[in-house]
Order: C-alpha cells, then structure tokens, then sequence
C-alpha cells in the first residue's frame, strides 16, 4: 500500500505539470469565463420564466463542453503514461526494486483519478464563481453545495473510468502513437457518433451514456442534478444503480489492466 502511494504522488505531481494539463485547463477556464460572463441573459430569463434556482441551470448550459474536454484529458492522460515510460525505458529501473506490477498500475490509477479529482473541483468551484459573480447567490446555499459537490463526484468517477479503459489499452502497446490513435477513436465512437448503431441496447454502458445517465436518471425539464424543483434525495436514488454500474466497471477495466501487466514477460 505505501508503495502504491507514492508511486500515485509522484505521478499526480507529475501530471501537475503536463503540458496537455496546462493547455486544457486554460480551455476548461475560458469556458466557465465565457459561460458565466456571457451567459447571464439565458439565467436571466430561466429566472423569470420558472421556479427553479436559475444558478444550477448556468452549470447546465457548460457541463457538456467542460465533460467532453476534460474527458479527452482523462482519456489521453491514461492511454499515454504506462507506454511513455515503457518508451524511456524507465520500467526496467523501477522493477529491479522491490516493486510489484499491480502496485505499479493501482498507483498511477490512482494519482491519476487524484488529479481530474483536484482538475474538476477548480473547474466547477471557477464555474460557479464567475455564475455567482456575474448574475446572483443561489437561492439555497446548502442545496447549492450538495448538487455541486455531487456533480463534482460524477465527473471524477467519469473520468476515472476513462482513464481506466484507456490505461487498459496503454498496456496492450507500448507504441504511443497507436494508444494516441485508439484513445482518439474511443473519443470519437463514445462522445461524437451515434453508438446506438452499433452497440444496441448495450449502448448506455459507455462511459459517456453512464455519464449522462447520472447527470439526468430521470426525465425532467433541465438535467436532474441541475433541476432544484426535483430534490436532491431523489436524483442521489435514481443515479445509486448506474453509480454501482460504473464502478463496477472501474474495477473491471483496472483489473484486467493490472492482470495482462502482470503477465506481461517483456517490458
């Protein structure tokens, strides 16, 4: 277990400073800029048009655009680490000390999911600051913190197994510019085509429909999480079967990571 730990610190210090990080969290900070500077007319007449606390709809108007960017981040950040260091050569280091290959994996799953846990928190704290700033408080700051921190909780469990599948695949290669290649097709067949076409009904567990299913479980006029008419403990009891879901398939896809690293005879 210490061992797993610092293997995750050193990696989540590390992912501080990746440049990819760097330039996605200037964009994700130019969208909640944007979404809470510009988009103060559409809260505005949300205001006056329904009963619903229009402060938690601004989250709404962003949350598609800041998932999906900070999902390609989670996504190329998980594909990417294990190949890299199996490019530098630094994994033949590592193993001549006293360091299993399940610890390896566990760790930098973990420092990785610690990130987007930090990455996601500034970007909404920032997104509901500028909301804030720009039009008005919400109109239950206890509510307002539960649903944020919720939402919050989603992304990063999202983003986890994100990073899970795709470190999944970074195992099977060690050629970076292939698990460049099949996390940009995982992004395009998950997030942008109808893959309903081809998977069917087994289509809502991908990650993405998953996510989605957690942000909205039921049918309601704005996203449940964003819909104060709709009370918190109900969205918490519709989304509890796709949390169990997801995280099901987080241990899943790590799992069978950490078994074909295991097994692996050449580094």
């Amino acid at each position: 277990m210490r061992v797993m730990l610092m293997i995750a610190m050193q990696e989540f210090t590390h992912t501080l400073t990746h440049p990819l990080a760097l330039l996605v969290g200037g964009i994700v900070l130019a969208v909640a800029y944007i979404n809470g500077a510009g988009g103060v007319d559409t809260l505005e007449i949300v205001n006056a048009q329904a009963d619903l606390d229009a402060v938690m709809v601004g989250f709404g108007q962003s949350w598609q655009a800041t998932s999906m960017i900070c999902t390609i981040m989670a996504a190329f950040l998980g594909a990417t680490t294990i190949p890299y260091e199996k490019w530098k050569h630094t994994l033949n280091v590592l193993f001549t000390k006293p360091l299993y290959r399940k610890d390896y994996i566990a760790g930098k799953f973990v420092g990785l999911t610690a990130f987007m846990l930090v990455f996601n928190t500034f970007a909404v704290m920032f997104t509901g600051l500028l909301i804030i700033v720009y039009f008005r408080e919400p109109l239950s700051v206890s509510d307002f913190l539960l649903r944020v921190i919720a939402y919050i909780i989603v992304m990063t469990m999202s983003c986890s197994l994100v990073i899970a599948l795709n470190m999944l695949i970074g195992v099977l290669s060690k050629n970076i510019l292939v698990v460049t290649s099949a996390a940009m097709t995982y992004i395009y067949f998950d997030w942008i085509w109808n893959n309903d076409r081809m998977l069917g009904n087994l289509a809502f567990l991908t990650p993405m429909n998953l996510y989605n299913k957690l942000i909205n479980p039921i049918t309601t006029l704005y996203p449940t999480l964003y819909d104060t008419l709709t009370p918190f403990t109900l969205w918490f009891s519709s989304a509890v079967p796709y949390i169990g879901l997801m995280l099901i398939e987080i241990l899943v896809f790590l799992l069978a990571g950490i078994h074909l690293f295991t097994r692996e005879d050449k580094i």
